[in-house]
């Protein structure tokens, strides 16, 4: 019955969006549970690795079944979860439970390099009362609402914690009626009117960089006049290779962006001082400006333990390469005519870190540029540009997201898609262009100001008392 836990919750989480199944598909793998057994924590895990390995089986074709390490990896926090939480005195289970997971997730979003995807709150992305917790709470907090309602609903089932349950419906009661906006100071600071450009290029098809920057720039010069915008995006692999070696591009992107009076931001590489790093670079009145990217992809752009000879030994013979690339160190804005502009490139939107930072440093828009094209036309695509909605409710600020395959497209704080690159009813491997006016946004939410502080002390508070109290027994 665990495994069916796991399916549900792979059903409350893009491409499906059925978010509501997070409320209850936890249940079964609770079901499935007893009390003080030591099977607990396989039954936790188990559950979590059938969700993990449906979710992430987008990897199968970069990695092979070398892709369920991850899974197996991140189904351990599942079995932890469970194993604890029939530990707990039953007496509070269903609050200190959900805290218990909000801890787990604060650990697997940051223990060896992070990795906060797939989230529980990221069910919730399109749920418009959910999203108005995020600017309070972040992403946590709707996972710890998430998972409350799992325990509440569990065992009220098994008539018990009456007391508890009727607080956990208070605590939903009040994600509708509390005025979120008495917690909200953010405020227009003008508006940015952007083109966001989708090439189409699949990065496994072995081609020329500037056969694909031209490709870029000639789908873009196409379309440019239609909308009359003052930035331009293009997404990470624009030009895969080190831009600054080839000054004919260069400046062939500078006349482009004098002839149409733009800005442009894209993707290419950065050599300096002999290390190579994937960065992000705008081009506009206020010269060239570099961001380079400071969350790398694990086994991607670095080796995870790579002191350890052994482990580059195996992933040399298993991929053919080791990855060379190396991480800048700051978290840079951009700045086009006095607007701030936070660059991230990407996997680095799935990090509230990086938004609350950029937002503290003043940020009045994020841009995200990606190469999604190896993910193929499943789930990661969906579940990558998901975490957008979460960052722009976290922050107060609109998210741009260029992709050189899909999903490219402006997301509101509210959560809307305001826009998105589409032909014949598909957003994966087609080319186009979007066009949107955007508010730029000053101020900040109570989440970019505080973070996860208030939560995190009444987390560790409640179930403080709560285990005192069983030691007092």
């Amino acid at each position: 019955m665990s495994f069916s836990g796991g399916i549900l919750l792979f059903f409350a989480f893009p491409p499906f969006n059925a978010g509501f199944l997070a409320f209850f598909g936890f249940i079964p793998v609770l079901i499935s549970s007893r009390e003080n057994d030591k099977r607990n924590f396989l039954i936790g895990a188990a559950a979590g690795f059938v969700f993990y390995s449906i979710s992430f089986s987008w990897l199968y074709p970069l990695a092979g079944f070398l892709y369920l390490l991850l899974p197996l990896y991140l189904c351990l926090y599942w079995g932890l979860f469970l194993h604890l939480l029939f530990l707990l005195p039953a007496k509070g289970r269903i609050f200190t439970g959900a805290f218990i997971w909000f801890f787990l997730e604060i650990i697997v979003s940051n223990m060896l390099t992070g990795l906060p995807w797939l989230l529980l709150g990221l069910s919730q992305w399109q749920n418009t009362h959910m999203l108005k917790i995020a600017g309070v709470c972040g992403i946590y907090g709707i996972s710890f609402i998430v998972i409350l309602g799992n325990l509440a609903l569990f065992h009220i089932f098994r008539k018990k914690n009456a007391v508890s349950f009727f607080f956990s419906l208070l605590v939903f009661v009040l994600v509708f009626v509390f005025p979120y906006e008495r917690l909200d100071s953010t405020m227009d600071s003008g508006r940015l009117d952007v083109m966001i450009v989708q090439p189409g290029v699949i990065s496994k098809e072995s081609r020329n960089p500037g056969e694909i920057l031209n490709a870029v720039k000639n789908l873009t010069e196409k379309n440019i006049k239609i909308g009359n915008p003052s930035l331009v995006i293009w997404p990470e692999g624009s030009f895969p290779d080190i831009l600054s070696d080839y000054p004919g591009f260069m400046k062939d992107i500078e006349v482009f962006c004098r002839k149409f009076s733009v800005s442009l931001i894209m993707g290419t590489f950065v050599n300096e001082g002999n290390e190579l790093y994937n960065s992000a670079i705008m081009f506009g009145h206020d010269g060239l400006q570099v961001y380079r990217k400071n969350h790398l992809v694990p086994y991607g752009e670095f080796i995870l333990g790579g002191n350890w000879r052994f482990i580059r030994d195996i992933f040399e013979k298993t991929a053919g390469y080791i990855p060379n690339i190396k991480h800048g160190d700051e978290q840079k804005m951009f700045y086009m005519n006095g607007v701030k502009i936070a660059p991230l490139i990407c996997f680095e939107n799935i990090f509230p870190g990086m938004t609350k930072n950029s937002s503290k440093r003043k940020a009045e828009v994020f841009v995200v540029i990606t190469n999604d094209s190896w993910y193929g036309t499943f789930s990661g695509p969906f579940q990558h540009f998901a975490h957008n909605a979460l960052r722009a409710a976290e922050s107060g600020r609109y998210f741009l997201q260029a992709s050189l395959a899909g999903i490219s497209g402006a997301v509101s704080p509210s959560g809307k898609i305001l826009g998105a690159v589409e032909k014949e009813g598909r957003k994966l491997f087609v080319e186009g262009v979007v066009f949107t006016g955007i508010p730029l946004k000053k101020g900040s939410t109570f989440y970019s100001e505080h973070g996860d502080l208030a939560l995190f002390i009444i987390a560790v508070l409640f179930t403080g008392v709560i285990l005192c109290r069983k030691q007092k027994k």
